[in-house]
């Protein structure tokens, strides 16, 4: 029905912001990181989801197509209420969440508020290859995983994971090495790239 709202910012607070267009102030509920750059009295464009409820309309709000593919994507997963699609989209980029789910990396979706590990662990498995083309670095990282069968790649891999990483933050550290390097000159490469 809606598929943006530009308009001039009048509210901001924890759970949403509301964007006046045409004498009409729409309230939208939106990620963190979307909140995070709105500001009272600026313009913004925001992309738009309706959620229709028995007892609400409610608006969502996005600062990119990415993002309400993204969370379109979310809602489909069985036990993904509108709430838990923007807690996860608070806490990880589309791209982020696109390499966790192609990593199965269902422990980094967990750290988002609602979701606890068996919701997470179906979130990958509901999602596994529907998030593919949300950006050219994740395309790479995607490579990268399916590229550490090599035993020296998987090898680093699953070191760093016992390291305390994620599998995505392993997988994407690893992306363009040396496939032919051993696993201990992958893994002390990827701790530098990781350790900043």
């Amino acid at each position: 029905m809606f598929y943006s709202i530009s308009g001039k910012v009048i509210h901001v607070d924890a759970q949403g912001a509301a964007i006046e267009t045409g004498g009409v102030a729409f309230r939208l509920l939106c990620p963190r990181g979307v909140l995070g750059g709105l500001r009272k009295g600026e313009q913004a464009l925001l992309y738009t989801h309706l959620l229709v409820r028995d007892d609400a309309l409610e608006l969502c709000g996005f600062s990119s197509v990415a993002e309400l593919d993204a969370f379109k994507l979310l809602l489909g997963v069985t036990g993904v209420g509108a709430k838990v699609a923007l807690g996860i989209l608070s806490e990880l980029s589309p791209d982020r969440l696109a390499l966790c789910v192609a990593a199965s990396d269902s422990k980094s979706i967990q750290s988002a508020p609602g979701v606890g590990a068996k919701l997470a662990q179906r979130i990958v498995l509901e999602l596994k290859g529907k998030l593919s083309a949300f950006s050219v670095d994740t395309a790479e990282s995607f490579a990268a995983i399916e590229n550490v069968g090599s035993s020296a790649g998987g090898e680093a891999l699953e070191a760093l994971c016992a390291l305390g990483y994620s599998r995505a933050q392993a997988a994407q550290a690893l992306a363009g090495m040396e496939s032919s390097l051993p696993a201990d000159a992958l893994i002390r490469q990827a701790l530098r790239l990781l350790n900043g």
